[in-house]
């Protein structure tokens, strides 16, 4: 019966220790998660603002190719 009792205590044991293990890797995985979602909307908030320049520049949209841009060789 002890053992049986032993095995159980061990087996609950290990089943905390990988509960823990696992919410401390939640947490680093929604730090991280949290910190890419910042940096996106910071990234997202600086295309507008670039657009708002663009179109404020008064330059028409034109989209430019590698090949408009022809070396200085030819």
């Amino acid at each position: 019966m002890s053992n049986d009792s032993d095995h159980r205590e061990a087996r609950i044991v290990e089943l905390e220790v990988r509960y823990t293990l696992q919410q401390d890797l939640l947490e680093q995985l929604s730090q991280a998660l949290w910190e890419q979602q910042r940096l996106l909307d910071k990234l997202a908030a600086r295309v507008e603002e670039l657009e708002h320049r663009l179109t404020d520049s008064g330059e028409p949209e034109t989209v430019r190719t590698p090949e408009d841009d022809v070396p200085p060789h030819y």
